[in-house]
């Protein structure tokens, strides 16, 4: 037990801290971002621009998704951070995975540098690559959230890391055989893949399984912790799905804000429950 939570611990500490690297690559990116006065005229060119109102003052798409950026990067450090100094004394097979899932939402934030990419070079074999890492980070976190919930259950024998091995290889695997179009940059500052229907149908599956598992094991166990967790994490993972599209600076600085909220009720009820173990 004392080497397991050692492990966790040592996990939580790189997670944290490179979620602080992140963070800071984000701030750098969204202050290029606001301060170049010539990228409304590049995504005007590819038919992307749009401005947004924030109190009456117009907010252009890019500087919109910089700041939500932002926002799901800070929320993604504080979410890690909580972890870190509430679970350094509990091993808990479902927030293990859970950080781990929380952390790949941060790559998200690559469709910045995507964008300032997009704009600044005519190679597209970067960001081919780089929107492939970004469906990894998407398929793995999925995969890592419907592992979690088979641990909550009861299915899950096997250690986390083995657990967090398979949604890597499975996560991978599945964005290196997307089908990515070369010509088509997308209003999410990312080139279109393929299979966006069949995509999105697995993807609230995942969630809904996910779900019922964390419902089940709240009979099995017969505490409703579980089933408040999982309610909070559905509605993260809802607001973290709706998220991988351009969305308005305060609809998207909102949803980020809902995601952090919803991942600390989840945590911090499954933390009732590892804590008395």
């Amino acid at each position: 037990m004392a080497v397991t939570t050692r492990n966790f611990r040592l996990t939580y500490w790189i997670l944290s801290s490179l979620s602080l690297v992140m963070l800071l690559g984000t701030i750098v990116l969204a202050t290029r971002i606001g301060t170049d006065k010539r990228l409304p005229f590049f995504l005007a060119d590819t038919r992307l621009y749009t401005e947004y109102f924030f109190f009456g003052k117009p907010v252009g798409i890019q500087l919109a998704a910089a700041l939500e950026m932002c926002v799901l990067a800070l929320g993604v450090s504080a979410v890690l951070m909580v972890v870190l100094f509430t679970f350094q004394k509990t091993v808990s097979a479902e927030v293990y995975l859970i950080a781990l899932w929380v952390f790949l939402v941060d790559v998200e934030t690559l469709r910045l540098l995507m964008l300032v990419i997009a704009q600044r070079s005519t190679s597209i074999g970067s960001l081919v690559s780089l929107t492939r890492v970004v469906y990894g980070g998407r398929f793995t976190g999925l995969i890592l959230l419907f592992i979690s919930g088979l641990y909550a259950v009861g299915i899950g024998h096997e250690r986390p890391q083995t657990g967090a091995l398979l949604a890597l290889l499975f996560g991978t695997m599945l964005a290196m055989l997307m089908p990515i179009s070369i010509d088509r940059f997308q209003s999410s500052f990312m080139l279109q893949a393929g299979y966006r229907n069949i995509t999105m149908i697995v993807t609230t599956s995942l969630i809904v399984i996910n779900c019922v598992d964390y419902f089940v094991a709240a009979r099995l166990k017969e505490d409703m912790s579980y089933a408040y967790a999982g309610i909070g994490l559905t509605a993260a993972a809802s607001a973290w799905v709706w998220l991988w599209d351009a969305r308005s600076l305060v609809g998207g600085m909102g949803v980020a804000l809902f995601f952090v909220l919803c991942v600390l009720v989840a945590t911090e009820r499954l933390h009732k429950i590892y804590i008395w173990k």
